[in-house]
């Protein structure tokens, strides 16, 4: 009996046993528990491929089905090669080494370049299969410990091309992979798929620490100093950190309200009310190891907080995913550095947890706090050779800038 690729249409449609025995314990966002949530919390469609070995599942990656492009940022490759993060990326990139004219020159010439490309990709590449998890921006292909992992990938990337002929979708993308599967990598690559480097992402070794002083005396003095002022200043405010086991609806409704503020905030789509329903589904999937901390002033109780983060792990891995602030409640006490990092490296070496995977974005203060970066990838190919071919001079300027941008922060990124 042969293998054969099966493809499903919902994470409803997957035992979750079946699904889960292909994901690694630290790959939360892979999860069915997760992809379940978010699927049924925000409607989007998910395609699932199964390579399935007579009647036991052997390998699978996940997929979603992008027809608007300004659905969600960053869910699909209009987003991941054109949107204003990344043009600002490309921005910064082309005005280092460059006077302020030539700088200026080379913006211009980019941003027609983009006002062309974007629009191509939008004409020719929607409906689009991107294999991501939403929300979670990972993708990967899973395999069982014991299977021939490169035959595995050859044969669902041919499954996914022969679901996309039959639907009719013209372009395919591996979005937010994290850049260490040379396998996967050689095998998209000789599949005909376009790499680029989308981003860095962070995580903090805590597993070599026994106490917060241990990992404070990693950093330098300098950082140090600034690091213990900000912890005295959160509690000369009067702020303290608590973690709630069985939030209430309102204090649910409230984080949603807190993180649609972050949203808005980074230009996001808003829907608190989905938001709600997610909260509510993470912390009732224990699998996924959720747990909610909330900042609140000195007499605050119930819902009245001014701060949270939603925090889930996996195989001795935090990920802190969810986060919002009061501005005005939590005023100058660095709530956000006392909750998101301090508590959360305390917990950590606490718990035993070895990692706190921080994910993308906000490069600098990550840094500062002892964060180690490493790349994060793109990949896309396009059904028509025509299509394909146009997008390929945009994706390799785009990956040599993000490389001049991005490599001096991590040699690895560069190779």
């Amino acid at each position: 009996m042969g293998t054969e690729v099966v493809v499903v249409r919902s994470a409803s449609g997957v035992d979750r046993e079946e699904w889960d025995a292909l994901v690694p314990d630290t790959q939360v966002y892979l999860s069915h528990d997760w992809l379940r949530a978010v699927e049924e919390c925000f409607g989007f469609e998910l395609v699932l491929f199964l390579l399935r070995d007579g009647a036991r599942t052997v390998a699978g990656v996940q997929g979603l089905l992008v027809r608007d492009p300004d659905a969600f940022p960053y869910h699909d490759p209009t987003g991941a090669l054109f949107g204003d993060y990344e043009m600002d990326h490309l921005r910064r990139a082309l005005a280092r080494d460059r006077s302020q004219e030539e700088s200026a020159e080379a913006a211009a010439l980019l941003a027609a370049v983009v006002r062309t490309e974007a629009g191509h990709t939008r004409a020719a590449g929607y409906p689009a299969l991107v294999m991501t998890s939403p929300y979670g921006y990972a993708s990967d292909v899973l395999t069982l410990p014991d299977v021939d992992r490169r035959r595995a990938i050859g044969e669902l990337l041919v499954g996914v091309d022969e679901f996309c002929a039959e639907a009719e979708v013209p372009s395919q993308s591996f979005l937010w992979e994290s850049g260490g599967d040379g396998e996967l990598h050689r095998a998209l690559a000789g599949h005909g798929y376009l790499g680029f480097l989308s981003d860095l992402e962070f995580d903090l070794d805590t597993g070599s620490h026994t106490s917060l002083e241990e990992y404070l005396g990693t950093l330098d003095r300098k950082r140090r100093t600034v690091v213990r002022s900000e912890i005295r200043k959160f509690a000369e405010a009067g702020m303290r950190v608590e973690q709630i086991t069985e939030p209430d609806p309102a204090v649910i409704a409230r984080c949603a309200e807190l993180s649609e503020e972050q949203q808005k905030k980074y230009g996001l789509p808003v829907d608190r009310a989905a938001m709600e329903r997610l909260f509510t589904a993470l912390l009732g999937a224990p699998r996924l190891g959720p747990a909610l901390y909330v900042v609140r002033g000195r007499e605050a109780e119930g819902p009245d907080i001014a701060g949270f983060l939603l925090c889930l792990e996996g195989g001795g891995v935090l990920h802190p995913k969810f986060l919002g602030f009061d501005a005005t409640a939590v005023g100058a006490s660095y709530a956000y550095f006392n909750l998101v990092f301090y508590h959360l490296a305390e917990l950590a070496v606490a718990g035993g947890a070895r990692r706190i995977a921080y994910g993308m974005g906000s490069a600098d203060a990550k840094r500062l706090r002892g964060c180690r970066p490493a790349p994060v990838r793109g990949w896309i190919r396009f059904s028509s050779p025509a299509a394909h071919r146009r997008i390929e001079p945009y994706v390799t300027v785009f990956d040599c800038l993000k490389k001049q941008l991005l490599g001096h922060q991590d040699g690895r990124v560069l190779r």
